[in-house]
């Protein structure tokens, strides 16, 4: 009876691995042909949604075969072993490949040029990662059919016997310690990086896990779960482990996982937020009152997977870089400009403009490749003349500025100051707008973090007309997009200024430009309650034209990927509230 039943056993495991084997091989090579038609013609299709559930079922499917694998595999034969090493490059190729798909989308999102060989490294780097996972995983799958009825291939030993150490080859053991160290140390950044997506807690300790966990957690949910296959095996086949902790390890593993997923899972919900806020804005029947031949500019699905991973291609448009405008007090102030080819003929923007503020909190950053240059670009396609701008920044001598924030623009600037320096430029371009093609009774203004701040304050003095003696009234503001706006929070950095401009809802009157604000619910260093605080005075001036689009569990600077989830949303509508305030 024992006997029956361990053949049965061993009759289900070869039976389970020989069908994930073939799912593995076909949507494998499913999503390599989808991808490479993605890559060729990346417009929008109904496809790519269906590709985009294919190519996550297939990562995990490939993850499912490899712990199979190194759990059934017989390593006391050549092609066992090398199968089993296989499986563990495949792991660590995963991991790597994860954080090459980040870096290699975010390289080509912050360059200039619009050649596609300025940017061949990072397209190099981007599809060599995503078609490495699926070649190892349909090549896995392949081995496994190939192998399925060979005795040999296989064995079936207690999940828990081990392997004596005296197996394993001794000029190996160094890199088995290194491996099973490193990967400890991933597993504990994992719990790390979890308990930051769900509490936001870690965001006061540094901005790099705000930055990265929520908007890439997709990426660190394929790593972590990758990693944790490694740490189980490796120390199932260094000596026994206990069922107890080894599922219980299995478990901390797979919720990491889906915690650092959960931001991808929530994407619905922020959509049903947005779409509420829209048809309070602008009616019921809103996507009605966009022509046709107008939205087809525009992204045609709130979230595309395909575009998360391989990434979206950044638009053409004409850049004129570091044009001076202002020279005096000891700085230099530089701006980029971004235009349509066609310089706006039958474009969406019609030439109007947009001028983008950097953040930085006020003491660093700077104009183009930190301040999402890839938005400027794609707003520029469209027909807006977008104007990329720097400020003085208070040269307080804090050690954490970005070493990257140029010199040349710091001084001693309280933010009335730094007002004062944006209503400069406000006056160059009044002069030299013409130059552009840049339409002066249409402006929106828009930044991020203090830019996010400053674009509300110059946008709000603007529109009120009370200060004729610092910006250019040629300018007609057409609406303001702040992203997680830093209002009020200077005075942590000891930078003064008028209250007002300070903390710019008390510019807000009834007739105060739209607003469209991008924001965070999990953004510790810019508390949402400021943007709260903003939106709910918009309100007790009786203007109603002011939405906040929630990024759930979004930290502080979330749409720093462009092609992350978060920023892809809040582009959706963003470019379509453009257009009905344009």
């Amino acid at each position: 009876m024992i006997d029956f039943k361990n053949k049965l056993n061993k009759i289900i495991e070869i039976i389970t691995i020989k069908n994930v084997s073939y799912l593995s091989v076909v949507l494998n090579l499913a999503s390599i042909i989808l991808g490479i038609v993605y890559i060729v013609k990346p417009l929008y299709s109904f496809l790519w949604d269906v590709f985009g559930v294919i190519l996550l079922i297939s990562l995990f499917v490939n993850l499912l075969l490899v712990y199979l694998n190194l759990d059934k595999i017989n390593n006391s034969n050549r092609l066992g072993k090398r199968t089993s090493l296989l499986c563990y490059f495949y792991l660590v190729f995963m991991i790597f490949a994860m954080l090459s798909l980040m870096s290699g989308n975010l390289s080509t999102s912050v360059t200039y040029s619009n050649e596609g060989i300025e940017n061949f490294g990072a397209y190099l780097t981007t599809y060599f990662s995503y078609f490495g996972i699926l070649v190892f995983g349909f090549f896995i799958g392949l081995i496994d059919i190939k192998n399925i009825k060979n005795k040999n291939f296989w064995v079936f030993k207690k999940r828990f016997e081990g392997i004596k150490s005296t197996e394993i080859i001794r000029a190996k053991e160094i890199l088995y310690k290194i491996f099973l160290i490193l990967s400890r140390v991933i597993f504990i950044i994992g719990i790390i990086f979890a308990i930051n997506v769900l509490f936001g807690v870690f965001e006061i300790m540094t901005t790099g896990i705000v930055l990265f966990t929520p908007q890439f957690g997709t990426f660190f949910s394929f790593i972590f779960l990758a990693n944790t296959i490694i740490y189980l095996k490796l120390k199932l086949k260094k000596k026994k482990w206990n069922p107890k902790k080894y599922y219980r390890t299995a478990f901390i593993g797979i919720l990491i996982s889906g915690i650092c997923m959960m931001p991808f899972f929530l994407t619905h919900s922020i959509v049903f937020n947005a779409e509420k806020r829209f048809i309070e804005m602008f009616g019921q029947d809103w996507r009605e009152q966009i022509p046709v031949e107008v939205n087809n500019y525009f992204l045609q699905t709130t979230f595309s997977i395909p575009g998360y991973f391989l990434g979206i291609p950044p638009k053409i448009s004409n850049i004129e870089e570091q044009t001076l405008f202002y020279e005096g007090e000891g700085i230099n102030l530089y701006f980029d400009a971004y235009m349509p080819l066609n310089r706006g003929r039958n474009l969406p923007g019609e030439n109007s403009t947009i001028i983008r503020i950097h953040g930085g909190g006020w003491v660093s950053g700077d104009k183009g490749h930190m301040n999402m240059m890839q938005m400027n670009k794609y707003f520029a396609a469209q027909g807006y003349i977008v104007f990329d701008i720097q400020y003085g920044l208070f040269d307080g001598g804090m050690p954490f500025v970005d070493p990257s924030t140029p010199d040349y623009n710091k001084g001693d600037f309280n933010i009335d100051d730094m007002m004062r320096h944006l209503g400069i430029f406000t006056i160059y371009l009044a002069e030299h707008a013409n130059e552009y093609g840049a339409k002066l009774d249409s402006v929106f203004v828009s930044g991020g973090s203090s830019g996010g701040h400053l674009a509300s304050a110059m946008a709000l003095a603007i529109a009120s007309g009370n200060y004729t003696d610092i910006f250019s009234q040629n300018l007609t503001i057409k609406g303001l997009i702040p992203f997680y706006p830093a209002n009020g929070q200077m005075v942590y950095f000891g930078i003064d200024g008028k209250e007002e401009f300070k903390n710019p809802e008390k510019l807000i009157e009834e007739d105060s430009p739209p607003c469209l604000i991008f924001q965070g619910t999990h953004d510790i260093l810019n508390y949402f309650s400021i943007t709260n605080n903003f939106r709910n005075t918009y309100l007790a001036e009786g203007n109603y034209e002011c939405a906040i689009l929630w990024m759930l569990l979004g930290g502080h600077a979330s749409d720093f990927y462009f092609s992350g989830y978060y920023n892809q949303i809040f582009l959706y509508y963003m470019e379509r509230f453009l257009y009905f305030y344009h």
